[in-house]
């Protein structure tokens, strides 16, 4: 809901009876004020122009802005709002009249400077008569105070822009609506009401499923003869051997004999298959790696010292640190033992096997390993010592030392 210093602008229709509403309040506020001193639009600027608080530009600027009406009503909307005087019931008298008001009493021009100080006089409580341009008052004392918020009005409507000052024009723009209560001439026209019809229309039945008026009541012991639905039994449905006998197969058809399995079908014959020859090569990580040349070299060094197993891992490759020969052949053997350890190489070249060694003195073997057939297919044997002590042990076999000699 807009406040009083709104509606009281609302109500004033143009720009005379704008002006004819700012000279009454001149004229009350001086009269309430002044008392009976004359404070005229000269006397006020000269207080301003004194007091230095405004210079003839904004001056001149103000007079140019205050031509247009929608100006008019911003500087009037603020003076009544920031007064205070919207809320005097004197004040709305004054606006109700001059929105009213005949074009005999219309004013040309606002004396805007000492409408202006009489409006913050008034709101500070201050006589008229005692501002006097002979002796300017102090910018902080109640006078200068009064003489400050006239400059800060001059300024502010100075200073609003024009996207600003439409904005709020229209919202103080002039409204039927507001300007008192409604005459018939402003009211909106009536309809013209319908005839009533020449007859009465009773309500229309309604039949709610939920409401059962009619109960249907049935009684246990009640028998019901209906005519016609008497039931009649057959006689019972049988199946004979005569109905399960198959008609016989055509010519083209032959029927298979039943499939039967008799007892020499399901026996398997009992001849004992001899056991293969045990081999005397054990290949490194197979089950058999510890039976044969194991438990031999068990049996013929473990006599008199007792025995332990250590790794061995065989590295073979083209030069040190280079590729590693994939596929070739491996045997360890044992001087004294016919069997051996017998295998080939792994992609990077090693052969892994786990043997047996004495704790104390340790076991000596021989590796052979047998180069490719572009190597001249020679076999190159080494003899290593292995000890308890080491868990692993590294035997490499190169076929060049440099990677320049190879081939």
């Amino acid at each position: 809901m807009p406040d009083l210093a709104t509606q009281f602008i609302q109500t004033i229709p143009d720009r005379d009876h704008l002006a004819v509403f700012a000279a009454r309040l001149r004229n009350w506020l001086i009269a309430d004020l002044a008392d009976n001193a004359a404070f005229t639009e000269s006397r006020a600027k000269a207080l301003l122009r004194v007091s230095n608080s405004v210079d003839d530009a904004t001056l001149h600027d103000f007079g140019r802005l205050m031509e247009q009406e929608t100006a008019v009503r911003l500087s009037l909307h603020y003076l009544l709002e920031v007064s205070g005087l919207a809320e005097n019931s004197e004040v709305a008298a004054l606006a109700a009249t001059s929105a009213q008001s005949s074009s005999e009493n219309r004013q040309s021009s606002i004396e805007w400077l000492s409408l202006a100080t009489a409006v913050f006089a008034w709101k500070s409580e201050y006589p008229l008569h005692q501002l006097d341009p002979a002796s300017p008052p102090d910018t902080y004392s109640p006078a200068g105070l009064v003489v400050k918020q006239t400059a800060h009005f001059l300024r502010q409507q100075v200073q609003r822009s024009a996207t600003e000052r439409d904005k709020l024009g229209r919202q103080l723009a002039y409204t039927t609506a507001t300007s008192g209560t409604p005459t018939l001439d402003t009211m909106p026209p009536t309809g013209e009401i319908p005839p009533l019809p020449p007859y009465f229309r009773p309500p229309i039945p309604v039949n709610y499923p939920e409401v059962a008026r009619n109960t249907v009541r049935i009684d246990e012991d009640e028998q019901r003869d209906v005519p016609g639905t008497a039931v009649t039994r057959s006689a019972p449905l049988t199946i004979t051997e005569d109905d399960l006998h198959q008609e016989p197969l055509p010519n083209n058809v032959t029927r298979m004999p039943s499939i039967r399995i008799t007892q020499d079908q399901v026996t398997r014959p009992t001849t004992p298959t001899p056991p293969p020859p045990a081999s005397r090569v054990v290949t490194p990580g197979g089950p058999d790696s510890s039976t044969n040349f194991s438990d031999n070299v068990r049996t013929s060094f473990g006599r008199k010292e007792p025995m332990a197993a250590t790794k061995l891992r065989v590295i073979v490759q083209e030069y040190p640190d280079g590729p590693g020969l994939y596929g070739l052949q491996v045997r360890v053997t044992c001087k004294g033992i016919k069997s051996y350890v017998a295998g080939t190489t792994n992609r990077e070249g090693n052969f892994l096997c786990e043997l047996p060694v004495r704790i104390h003195s340790g076991l000596t073997y021989d590796v052979d390993v047998t180069w490719p057939r572009e190597m001249n297919n020679e076999i190159e044997r080494k003899s290593v010592t292995l000890n308890a002590d080491r868990t692993e042990f590294r035997l490499p076999f190169y076929r060049s030392l440099s990677p320049e000699g190879k081939g």
